[in-house]
C-alpha cells in the first residue's frame, strides 16, 4: 500500500536543484555518475512538462528498484543485430532512460542514411516519460515514434469489457517539428490515465475523474485507494464508451514494443520486468523539404485552433502547447512537489546519507 499524501499546500523546487537531488540519490544508490545525470534530467524534465506521473516522484522508486537489483546501472548496451535501416538493443537490465536515449540517437543516426531508423529494444527497465524520445527526432528536423509495453508484470489496465488487469497503460508517443519552437507532441497512455496519475491523486489525498478506474468488482470508482485495495482494481481503457479502441492501441504496443522485440508481451512468465520498446526516427527531408513540412503543420495548426469554442472552454491547444506552456511556467516559478512525493524523498535521501534542504 502506498502511504497516504496529504493535502498542505505543496512547495516548489527548481529544476537545477531536484535534478541536483536526483542525481546524488542515483549517485548513493551506485549508479555511474553519467547515468545518473541522465536519468535525473529525463525525469525533471518530465516534471517540468507537467508529466508528474513520470517525473521526480520515481526517484524513490528507481533508487528502490536499484536495490532489489531490477535496475542494473552500468549494464552494456549491447545491439544484438543491426542493418543499415534497424538495430535489437538488450539492454541487460540496465537504466530505461539511458538505454532508450542512445537508442533513439541511433535510430535518427539510421534515418540520416536510410530515410526511416527503426530500433527495438528489449531488456531495458522503466524508461521514463515516453514522448522525451521522440522529441529528440524533431529537434533533428524528423518525425519521432515511440510505442512501449511492460512485460514481466505491470498488467494493470483492464481489457475493453472486462474487469481483470491484462495489459499495461501500454504509451504511445509522437513528434515532429512544428516551426514553434516546441514540437508537435502526442504523448499518451492506451488507458485513461496511466497508473502515476493515479498514485499522484493518492498522494495529494484527491479524487479522480469519473471513468477512468474500477474496483476489483468492477464497479466505478473515483477513489485511487479502491485501485490499489488490496485487491486490486484496474485502469479502463483510452476511449470512454468506446474502450475498444484503447484496447486495440494497447495491443498494437504489445505487438510492437513487446513481441517484435522479443522483449515479451503481458501474461507471459518473465524473471524480469521491464519495458519493451519500439523507435523510429523518418527523415522528412527524403520525403518533402522540411520548410514545405512546417509550412503545413502551421496552416494545420491554425485551421485546428480556428474551430469554434464549446462553452467553457478557453482556447484550443494543439499537441504540444500544453508542454511547452507548463514548462515555462514551472522555469519560472518552480516545480510543485507535494508532501507525500517529497517525504519519500527526504526519508530516501536519509537512508542513502545525502543531504536535502527540508
Amino acid at each position: 500500500m502506498i502511504p497516504a499524501g496529504t493535502e498542505s499546500p505543496m512547495r516548489k523546487l527548481s529544476a537545477a536543484e531536484l535534478g541536483r537531488i536526483g542525481t546524488a540519490l542515483f549517485d548513493a544508490a551506485g549508479s555511474p555518475h553519467e547515468e545518473s545525470e541522465i536519468v535525473s534530467d529525463v525525469l525533471v524534465r518530465a516534471s517540468l512538462a507537467g508529466h508528474d506521473s513520470h517525473g521526480i516522484m520515481r526517484f524513490t522508486q528507481y533508487v528502490q528498484q536499484i536495490r532489489n537489483g531490477e535496475i542494473r546501472p552500468g549494464a552494456p548496451f549491447e545491439i544484438e543485430r543491426e542493418t543499415r535501416a534497424i538495430a535489437i538493443i538488450n539492454g541487460h537490465q540496465g537504466w530505461g532512460p539511458v538505454i532508450a536515449r542512445k537508442a533513439m540517437l541511433l535510430a535518427i543516426e539510421k534515418a540520416r542514411h536510410c530515410s526511416v531508423g527503426t530500433v527495438v529494444i528489449r531488456g531495458s527497465q522503466h524508461i521514463g516519460r515516453v514522448g522525451e524520445y521522440p522529441i529528440m527526432a524533431a529537434a533533428e528536423q524528423m518525425i519521432g515514434l515511440a510505442f512501449v509495453n511492460s512485460y514481466g508484470g505491470g498488467a494493470a489496465v483492464a481489457p475493453w469489457g472486462g474487469i481483470d488487469g491484462r495489459l499495461a497503460p501500454n504509451p504511445i508517443a509522437f513528434a515532429a517539428p512544428s516551426g514553434e519552437g516546441w514540437p508537435v507532441l502526442v504523448d499518451i497512455t492506451t488507458s485513461v490515465i496511466p497508473e502515476g496519475k493515479v498514485r499522484v491523486a493518492f498522494y495529494q489525498a484527491a479524487q479522480l475523474p469519473e471513468g477512468c478506474v474500477i474496483d476489483a468488482e468492477g464497479n466505478p470508482t473515483t477513489d485511487p485507494a479502491a485501485f490499489y485495495g488490496p485487491p486490486l482494481g484496474a485502469l479502463l481503457p483510452l476511449g470512454g464508451p468506446v474502450g475498444h479502441k484503447g484496447t486495440a492501441l494497447s495491443i498494437m504496443a504489445e505487438l510492437l514494443g513487446g513481441a517484435l522485440s522479443a522483449a515479451g508481451c503481458s501474461g507471459q512468465p518473465m524473471d524480469t520486468t521491464g519495458n519493451g520498446v519500439f523507435f523510429q526516427a523518418i527523415n522528412i527531408a527524403d520525403f518533402i523539404p522540411v520548410d514545405a513540412f512546417i509550412e503545413r503543420v502551421q496552416q494545420l495548426r491554425a485551421w485546428v485552433k480556428s474551430s469554434r469554442k464549446r462553452p467553457g472552454i478557453m482556447e484550443i491547444l494543439f499537441p504540444g502547447e500544453p508542454e511547452y506552456r507548463t514548462s515555462r511556467r514551472r522555469q519560472e516559478e518552480g516545480i510543485p512537489v507535494d508532501d507525500g512525493v517529497w517525504a519519500e524523498i527526504v526519508k530516501t535521501a536519509q537512508d542513502l546519507g545525502v543531504y536535502v534542504i527540508e
